[in-house]
Order: structure tokens, then sequence, then C-alpha cells
């Protein structure tokens, strides 16, 4: 198979590309599985344009192939399917939505907001700053009113409250592996052991944090939800929404990354039936990186003298 090594493509591309592959994936998909691009437009929610787009990547990868008149088709097992390395440039979106979510930690965006006020603040035509409006909504932290406009959110905008909630998490979390209802999911479990093993694979300087956020928060809420108790898994969930855009705020680093791994012993603990185990590690885990957040929030507010944002 031809492999193109490091590929720089962009953001939207890559992102469609990676949303295939994990349909495939979760489908455990045959060779020569035709991939309709209407089907993977409505998985992806996105137009069929970039699923094409990202179709011609998989396809110069040798993950895919194209027939004339027939569309496109795998060109192995889906479990087969080597990671892809990817170098996603940042994009003016990308740099706009952290602007924008940085604004909204420290406090300068509140409450309700015209889409007016938006794009002269920052600069954006209507097309981008729906693009990124409809991010965020997707992600929870804001959601358009009745009339004009958009609210922001509560979220979680000190270290205070940060630590609040890593407390939390410390009581629910660990506690829903022990649940007498908790079950294993096979499904469940590979598709997050990829997820993990991927995020590891990857090349911090090309790295989207909050993609990085993203697979961690997922974990977490999967483990959880296999308690089978509806409480704990809203539980975490409403917490994730609370402290996105804080964590955002927080860049990786190589032993933040390297403790992605305790995430594989929990999946393998869990696996085994050792739940105890796998209960303490998640609590270990989760207070080593309440003490992590604390350390770099007291760093970043030595370096930038700005309150309690950073």
């Amino acid at each position: 198979m031809k492999r193109t090594g490091i590929t720089a493509v962009n953001p939207l591309i890559s992102q469609v590309a990676l949303g295939i592959i994990e349909f495939v994936r979760r489908r455990n998909a045959p060779e020569q599985f035709h991939l309709v691009e209407q089907v993977l437009a409505d998985e992806c929610h996105v137009s069929r344009s970039p699923v094409h787009k990202a179709l011609e990547l998989l396809s110069k990868e040798g993950i895919i192939l194209f027939r004339p008149n027939r569309g496109f088709f795998l060109a192995m097992p889906a479990a087969e399917i080597p990671e892809l390395n990817l170098v996603v440039p940042a994009s003016l979106e990308e740099d706009k939505y952290y602007q924008i979510a940085g604004d909204r930690v420290r406090g300068a965006i509140k409450g309700c907001v015209s889409e007016v006020e938006l794009r002269a603040t920052y600069q954006l035509s209507r097309d981008k700053l729906t693009k990124i409006l409809t991010r965020m909504s997707q992600e929870g932290w804001v959601e358009r009113r009745p009339g004009k406009g958009w609210s922001f959110l509560p979220i979680l905008s000190s270290l205070d409250t940060l630590e609040q909630s890593f407390r939390f998490r410390i009581a629910v979390e660990p506690a829903a592996l022990l649940e007498p209802t908790y079950h294993a999911d096979p499904v469940i479990f590979a598709e997050l052991r990829r997820e993990q093993e991927a995020l590891l694979t990857t090349k911090i300087d090309s790295m989207v944090y909050s993609a990085a956020f993203e697979v961690g928060a997922r974990f977490h809420e999967k483990i959880v939800a296999c308690s089978g108790n509806t409480f704990f898994i809203e539980a975490v969930q409403q917490i994730n929404r609370l402290r996105r855009l804080m964590e955002y705020n927080f860049k990786i680093d190589q032993p933040r990354l390297n403790r992605y791994r305790d995430h594989l012993t929990i999946l393998e603990l869990l696996e085994a039936g050792n739940h105890q185990e796998a209960s303490d590690l998640l609590r270990h885990h989760l207070n080593q990186a309440k003490i992590n957040r604390r350390q770099k929030a007291t760093d970043v507010q030595k370096d930038t003298t700005v309150g309690t944002t950073s």
C-alpha cells in the first residue's frame, strides 16, 4: 500500500477524513465496503463537498479506492486501517474560535451578544462567524436566542471553580466504575482504545488542543456511561460542558500527554474485571490532573499577570 507520510491538509477535511475512518471502524467494515458520500455527509454533519475531498485524501493515502462511475470503496478491512499522520495548519476560523473562547473565559464576553457585535469585534464574515457559532453550539457553550443573537452559557471561569470541578469528578467518576451494573462494552472500549492510541502517536506541535480535550472528555464520559447509572452519566457530561473552555487554555505538553496512557491501563483493568484497581487508578489520575492544572495556572499567571483566566 502506498503511504504518503506526513500530509498537510485543511482542518475541516482532516476532521471529516478522521470521522470517516471512525465511521467504518465502528461498523467493522470489510474490504470493498462502499462509502456513500451522502451517508458520510449526514454522519459528519457537513455537505458532500468536504466529504468528497476527504475521500480523495484517503484515496491518496491508499486507504480507499476510487472506481469511476461507482464511487469510493475501502481498500482494506476497517480493522487494518493505519493511523493517519496529518499536519493540520491553523485556520482563520480556528484562531478566531480560540480568541472568542479566551475572551469568554476572561469575562470579556458576558450573557447575550448579537452577531453584528461579534462580526465587528473579531473581524469575521457572516459565513465564517456562522461556522464558528455552529461549532460552539454543538459543543454546548452558546445557544441561539429565540429572537436575534446568541446566549453564552455558564462555564468554569476561575482556578477555584476548576479545582471544585476536579474534586467533584474525583468523588463521582471512580464510584461509577464500582457500580454493580457496570458492563465493559467491547465495542465502546475498542473505539476508546483506538482514540487514545491515535492521540499518543500524534506529535504535540501538530496537535489541535480542542481535539485532545474532546478525546479525553469522551473517554471519561464513555467509561462512566458503562455503569448504566443515569445520574453518574449526566453529572459527568454536565461538568465536561462547563470546564471545556477553561481546559482549552491549558496547552498539551509531554507530561500531560503521557497521562493519557492511564486511560489505556484503566480500560485494561476494567476489561479484566478489576474494577477496584481501575477506580483507584482513575482517582489518582484525576488528582494528578488537578495538581497539574493548578501549577499550570500559577505559571501562566506569573507570566501574564492576568488574574485567574489561563
